[in-house]
């Protein structure tokens, strides 16, 4: 699956590559499994895989009460979640083995009441990602494109993902 573009063997890829024996249903639970052993908030929020491919990820939320807000939707910060895992997990394809991705920034625009569950979309042309093949430290704006049950949009979301060196990151 990673091979076939060339992507670095970092962390992320190696996982990959040795669940991809697997048919997609199990291989996104596996995945699902191994990121919430790495990230707890990912296992207790209860997000899931639904696409992984290293230019499209998608990851859904169920609307659970223990999220919900005053008027019955998930809260605005929980909503975010899924669409920061799914743009962090796309640029992960691309970093080289040993760097780190972070969120740099984060914005959001509330449009309307969110019904029922989230699912968040994250994709990147594969020339706005292949810096982070050549670039020891760099980053990038991915936008997420949040729907609710309804098919609507309730929240506009731009996650700026960044990447450096392990060695680089502060104490």
């Amino acid at each position: 699956m990673t091979t076939s573009l060339n992507l670095p063997k970092n962390h992320l890829n190696a996982v990959l590559d040795r669940i991809a024996f697997l048919p997609e249903p199990l291989r996104l639970r596996a995945f699902d499994v191994f990121l919430g052993r790495l990230i707890r908030a990912y296992s207790t929020v209860g997000i899931r895989t639904r696409v992984l491919t290293p230019d499209r990820v998608e990851m859904s939320l169920k609307n659970r009460r223990k999220f919900r807000n005053h008027v019955g939707g998930i809260h605005g910060v929980v909503c975010q979640m899924p669409g920061e895992f799914a743009a962090g997990i796309l640029l992960a394809h691309w970093v080289p083995k040993g760097a780190v991705v972070v969120v740099r920034s984060l914005q959001a625009e509330l449009h309307k009441p969110i019904r029922g569950d989230i699912h968040a979309v994250a994709t990147l042309p594969q020339d706005q990602l292949r810096p982070a093949l050549t670039l020891e430290k760099g980053e990038v704006t991915v936008s997420i494109q949040l729907t609710d049950s309804t098919g609507e949009q309730p929240i506009a979301t731009d996650i700026t993902m960044a990447w450096f060196p392990k060695s680089a990151r502060s104490n």
